[in-house]
């Protein structure tokens, strides 16, 4: 926590950082009182490519909302991304052999000592060097032949199983964030995955427990977070992402990716059924070239092929990972990319699920701003760091990285 019992978060993607700020208010509910973007240049597909160039920009964005919100930001929560992300989903078994544990009556009860071992049991997979576990998110647990628990404690049985989910991130990678925010001024207080930040802000409670899908289609990468009634069971990050349908948009045209990115936020549409042949626009040629008139149906049809191919190999990835059966409730959208026009009839075809975009939820916006789908991300970090984030003097530094995913766990077991 900063001054005035304020919490600070920020988001570090491939096209812009965003930093938020925010402060508790009646009944748990946050209050928005600083929030701010700035462009960024130093990362590639989510990924720290210029550490001086990120520093830069979270700084920047730092500097707006401690003007807004009156305070020194010290301690950040921040996002975590990228193509270096991996996830997997495992399994630990221990034996509930501890005298201590016994009951009057003689059996053997499960305590949260138990739990603790049951789960760093489950965290012992081989990882390649250079990679390290950032979140252990318990799914469920089985005592003896009892399955489908989300919490054993206090249960009588000799037999102790937890089902896990496990994100690793690539070491330096995630070294290179704690360099950029260093540099920048601050230190890192929690990371969390981007998706699951996503997943707190705008996903209902009954969706979680139906089951439900989240996309976060960003400029450099896609996310995807799956959840079921019991957590997190699938997250991945792919390499692709809103820059790409810029970069289309420019070779087509032959203009830069500037004036590539202007042209698809001001008419950019991903799902040609819904556009019109006669609505006309000007495309100013490049380097003194003739301008040329574009309608908006052919215009989207360079969008919505691409667009199109991301949401299939998202599908892709769930369906090899078995998810699709997961998405009883649908898909909610959320990222920059999410804001073309018809993502949801486009999405709605490709998944043949009901879709809806996801907006930030529960809180008070002073800023009048983060009612958007591409706030997300950090709106989610803020509700992390305010319902968990600890008061000890911690910092994420190289020497404290391997703390991260125990402390974290208690926050998924709490919320998910």
């Amino acid at each position: 926590m900063n001054s005035r019992g304020i919490y600070v978060a920020i988001d570090i993607g491939t096209s812009k950082v965003c930093a938020i700020a925010a402060e508790p208010d009646h009944d748990d509910v946050l209050r928005v009182v600083g929030l701010s973007s700035s462009p960024s240049s130093g990362l590639r597909r989510g990924t720290i490519v210029d550490i001086q160039a990120t520093a830069d920009a979270i700084r920047k964005a730092l500097d707006a909302i401690e003007l807004s919100a009156g305070i020194k930001a010290e301690n950040v929560t921040v996002g975590i991304a990228g193509e270096h992300i991996f996830s997997l989903n495992a399994t630990g078994v221990i034996g509930i052999a501890d005298p201590s544990n016994r009951s009057g009556d003689g059996e053997l009860k499960i305590s949260e000592e138990d739990v603790e071992r049951v789960i760093e049991s489950a965290k012992a997979v081989g990882l390649p060097n250079g990679r390290r576990i950032i979140h252990v998110i318990p799914q469920q647990f089985t005592v003896d032949d009892e399955t489908g628990l989300r919490n054993p404690v206090g249960m009588t049985g000799r037999r102790l199983e937890a089902q896990v989910h496990l994100v690793t991130s690539a070491t330096a990678s995630t070294k290179n964030i704690i360099t950029a925010v260093r540099q920048a001024g601050c230190q890192v207080k929690d990371f969390i995955l981007e998706p699951i930040a996503s997943a707190q802000s705008v996903l209902t409670e009954e969706e979680k427990k139906i089951g439900v899908g989240l996309i976060d289609i960003g400029a450099g990468t896609t996310d995807a977070i799956v959840m079921s009634k019991f957590g997190v069971e699938h997250t991945v990050s792919l390499p692709f992402g809103g820059n790409q349908v810029t970069a289309d948009i420019a070779s087509i045209l032959r203009i830069t990716e500037e004036q590539a990115d202007e042209l698809k936020l001001k008419f950019g549409h991903c799902f040609t059924e819904e556009t019109q042949v006669d609505k006309v626009f000007d495309v100013k040629g490049a380097g003194g070239r003739q301008d040329r008139n574009m309608n908006e149906s052919e215009f989207s049809m360079y969008i919505e092929a691409r667009m199109d191919e991301i949401l299939r190999m998202v599908k892709a990835n769930l369906a090899e990972n078995g998810m699709l059966k997961h998405l009883n409730s649908g898909l909610v959208f959320t990222g920059g990319g999410s804001k073309i026009p018809g993502i949801i009839p486009l999405a709605k075809c490709v998944f043949d699920l009901p879709v809806r975009l996801g907006n930030p939820i529960g809180f008070i916006d002073t800023t009048e701003m983060i009612d958007s789908p591409e706030y997300a991300t950090v709106t989610g970090l803020i509700a992390y760091a305010a319902k968990f984030q600890s008061e000890d003097k911690l910092r994420y530094d190289s020497g404290a990285l391997s703390r991260m995913a125990g402390k974290v766990t208690e926050f998924f077991k709490k919320n998910f």
